[in-house]
């Protein structure tokens, strides 16, 4: 810094003039729209990567032990049931067969549909977190078209297994609507 003809203050040196101007300058209206676009991005990819470690992209049942997947497929003729069966049947079976369900866990939750497990039963085999999440994933997707009932009892079970309040708004963002 050298001080100022007047003597009263001190300028910055030619370099950090330099410096001063080239952080403060106004950019183009050009390269505003790249910097905001490209921060949109890099925000976007931020998020989500936040999002995937709350809540998987895809969930795959063919790492779940067979015990699991099968308190999973009763546990998903309950969650159809919950609301209005003939509207929830389909999103729910979809989903099943998305998360890479085997044909014998499909025909698990053919049979289970036919003669639902009672409530305590269906929830009593949730006992991995993990699990639970799925089974709570289900609701969500049964909820989608069987209406509030079946939204209630997704609530219903995201309390009743403690799952984690950001896993279940994670979950809720994902598989709600």
């Amino acid at each position: 810094m050298q001080p100022n003809d007047s003597g009263s203050g001190r300028q910055p040196s030619e370099a950090g003039r330099e410096a001063v101007s080239r952080r403060n300058r106004e950019i183009a209206p050009g390269r505003r729209q790249i910097s905001e676009a490209i921060g949109q991005k890099v925000l976007h990819g931020f998020l989500q990567n936040r999002h995937q470690t709350l809540m998987p992209l895809s969930i795959s049942l063919g790492r779940i032990a067979d015990a699991e997947r099968a308190a999973i497929a009763r546990f998903a003729a309950v969650a159809v049931r919950a609301g209005s069966a003939d509207a929830a049947l389909e999103p729910v079976r979809a989903c099943l067969i998305g998360f890479a369900a085997d044909a014998e866990m499909l025909a698990a939750f053919e049979a289970a549909l036919q003669s639902p497990p009672p409530l305590d039963a269906a929830l009593g085999g949730l006992t991995d977190p993990e699990v639970a999440l799925i089974a709570f994933i289900l609701c969500l997707v049964a909820a989608r078209r069987a209406g509030p009932a079946a939204g209630a009892f997704a609530d219903y079970v995201a309390l009743h297994r403690g799952l984690p309040t950001a896993a279940v708004r994670a979950a809720e963002r994902r598989y709600r609507t």
